[in-house]
This record gives structure tokens, sequence and C-alpha cells, in this order.
């Protein structure tokens, strides 16, 4: 732990101080393989994105030394990923020994949560009966293995579309209520501008679906955002590319994100966790202590 926040002081000191933009939060496409269909998912199956077990760790060993600290794997799925006997635990365990201090694994929840030295970001997409229309049945199945994980450290998290926004209450207080997840995480569904016109919320369910968030929060349910993010993502007026975070695929690194070349779909960005990444690095109070109590235990 007293790594961590000296880790957070000396990166503070030499971004803020300094004024150098270090990296700091880096993610990777590390397989496109899924066990799921999804259809807001842009990158299932597709054959494109599947790192060697070598590749992998060059990989993450290069991203440590251009200083990222943080690192998380997406994909697909990232517990499916294999390459020649090499399982993703392999790779969490190389990250932790050459000195990455927090690692995520986004995954849909239906493999055993065995790994220890992460946390997990486990996809849930609205209450059982929603959840299961959009994901296959995979409600009960998910929570088993929440219950039976490892780890505490383990977060739902929610894209909304037209599929589940009118289920926002009941979703997160049904999952609330079974007091297995640290917090609630969410993104507004980020995509084509077609698919979004299809799937996706208008601006203006967007802002009602965030003023709902908010007003949850209050109450005191766990959603994971604070206070700057909320009014950023509202207003849609928080600055991207954000050159702190990177993510990697087999054959590019991006700034930011895989849409950071794709105006129309950046400028109408959802990705909540960015937003949050982009308030800490304009030293919004409400950021910093949200992200300690998300990651600083």
């Amino acid at each position: 732990m007293a790594a961590k926040y000296l880790s957070w002081l000396s990166y503070g000191f030499k971004t803020f101080l300094l004024k150098k933009e270090i990296p700091y939060l880096f993610g990777m496409v590390i397989t496109d393989k899924c066990n799921l269909n999804c259809f807001y998912c842009e990158s299932k199956n597709s054959g494109r994105y599947h790192f060697s077990y070598d590749h992998a760790k060059a990989t993450i060993e290069n991203a440590y030394q251009r200083g990222h600290r943080s690192l998380y794997f997406t994909g697909g799925e990232p517990m499916v990923w294999e390459d020649k006997g090499h399982t993703i635990e392999e790779l969490i365990q190389f990250s932790r020994e050459i000195g990455f201090l927090e690692i995520f694994i986004f995954t849909n929840g239906t493999i055993p949560l065995k790994i220890k030295q992460c946390n997990y970001i486990v996809t849930i997409d609205g209450p059982k009966a929603i959840h299961n229309e959009i994901r296959y049945d995979t409600y009960d199945i998910i929570l088993n293995n929440v219950e039976n994980a490892v780890t505490r450290a383990i977060f739902a998290s929610i894209t909304f579309s037209k599929s589940n926004y009118l289920y926002l209450d009941q979703f997160v207080k049904e999952i609330s209520a079974t007091k297995l997840f640290r917090g609630i995480s969410f993104n507004l569904l980020t995509h084509w501008p077609e698919i979004v016109a299809e799937h996706g919320v208008t601006q203006e369910e967007r802002k009602k679906l965030l003023d709902d968030l908010w007003s949850l929060k209050k109450e005191g349910f766990p959603i994971v955002i604070s206070k700057a993010a909320y009014k950023a993502l509202r207003n849609n007026n928080w600055k991207r590319p954000i050159p702190q975070i990177e993510l990697g695929t087999k054959d590019k690194i991006f700034k930011c994100c895989r849409d950071v070349d794709n105006p129309s779909v950046c400028k109408n960005c959802g990705y909540a966790n960015c937003v949050e990444v982009s308030q800490i690095l304009a030293l919004k109070p409400s950021a910093m202590w949200q992200v300690i109590k998300m990651v600083g235990e």
C-alpha cells in the first residue's frame, strides 16, 4: 500500500509540478476471442486481436518502461486467453513482478474468478431479466462466480443502451442488495454513429440517465463516479484524447483508446472511467477522492 501512495505522489509531482505528460494507465486488448456475442461489442471473435505470450510480455514491459503503473486487460474475453499453455494469470503475475501497482481484468464473469492479484470489472447489463436477454442467461452464473471469487476486489459494470437504460434504478438496487461488489461502474454505449443511433441513448436521454445516476449515488449507492466526472460527462466538455492513457493491440499502441482516430465516435465518448481520469488530471478533488476509494484499499 505504501508503494502505491508513493508512486501516486511521485507521479503527481512530475505531472503537475514539472508539467510532464507521463503515461500511467495502459490497456491491452489481449484477445478478441469471447464465449459470448453481445450486440454492442466491436471486437468479439473478429480474428484481428490475439497476443502471443512473448509479445504480451514484451508489450507489458515496454509499457512499464514508458511510465505506466496501472494496467488493464480487455477483449474479447481476457479470461479465455491462452497461448501455448500460458494463461492470463501468468501475465498478471509477470506484471506484478515488474512493478505494476493496479491491475484490472474486464470480464463477462462467466469464468471462475480465481486470480488473486487483480481487480475484476464484471459486466452485468441490467437487472436479471434484462441482462439475460442481452447476455444469454448468464446472470446466475456470474453471481455464483463473484460469490466464490478469491478476492472481494470486484466491481459491477454496465454499458447503457436502449435495451437497459430505463431499468437503471432497479439494476442499481438489485446489484447493491447482493453485497457482492465493491462498486458499480458504467459506460454509455460508444460506437460508430449509426450503431449509437440504433442502439444507444439520445443526448437528452443521456443527460437524464446521468442525473439519475448521480441522484442514486447521493442516496448512498456505490456508483463509481465523482461529482467532477458526472458534470464533465453530462456536459461533454472534458479534454480528450488523454495522453496519459494508452491502449495496445497486437499491431498498434493508441493514445487514449481505439476510437482516437474517429472524431465522430470520440466527440460523444461515454467511457466514464476515461472521463474520471481526465478530471484527476484536471486536479478535481472529487475525482482524486473517488480513485482513492476505488483502488486505494
